[in-house]
């Protein structure tokens, strides 16, 4: 039974697979390729429509899937081995800025510290090129920060900036459309 089960998931995870690839190549097949770099200059997250905060830098964008070992034992060939996507890892988003007097960010964080549900929420990441033009956009679906950092350069001459640096996670990202 259990052999059974597990060629069901193999073969689920194959047919979602080539389903998956299928989307991706026909929605690439219909679209001009634009092969430049994307250069963006400041990047702001947005909540409901409302823009919460602009940034200047963008740390990293990181999305993955740990990769599983998944043994069964076939009768024509013996043990098998077939490496298949396993735990996912939530999509995270850090960016940095000068400190401002906002508080905005700091009260979102203290809520997510006081374990409420609700401030989970959905925001539009948007970069904007030196024109302030937007230039890639991604949705993050349930987001939160999940940590917010304060630090500064040593302050000898008290003009130093402070730097803000957050870090959202969220449930799904995906990059739409500018």
């Amino acid at each position: 039974m259990k052999s059974r089960t597990l060629l069901a998931v193999v073969l689920g995870g194959a047919l979602l697979a080539a389903a998956a690839l299928g989307a991706w190549t026909s929605a690439s097949q219909g679209a001009t390729p634009d092969e430049s770099p994307i250069a963006a200059s400041r990047f702001g997250i947005s909540v409901d429509g409302v823009q919460l905060a602009i940034f200047s830098e963008l740390a990293g964008i990181s999305s993955g899937i740990d990769a599983e070992d998944i043994e069964w034992v076939s009768s024509r060939d013996g043990t098998v081995t077939v490496k298949l996507p396993g735990k996912r890892t939530p999509p995270t988003v850090t960016l940095t800025r000068g400190l401002t007097r906002s508080l905005e960010l700091s009260a979102w964080h203290e809520l997510v510290m006081l374990g409420d549900v609700a401030a989970r929420k959905n925001v539009t990441l948007t970069m904007f090129n030196d024109a302030g033009e937007p230039v890639a956009r991604y949705h993050l679906e349930n987001a939160w920060p999940a940590k917010l950092e304060t630090r500064g350069l040593k302050a000898e001459d008290g003009s130093s900036a402070l730097i803000e640096t957050v870090t959202l996670v969220c449930d799904h990202l995906r990059r739409v459309s500018p």
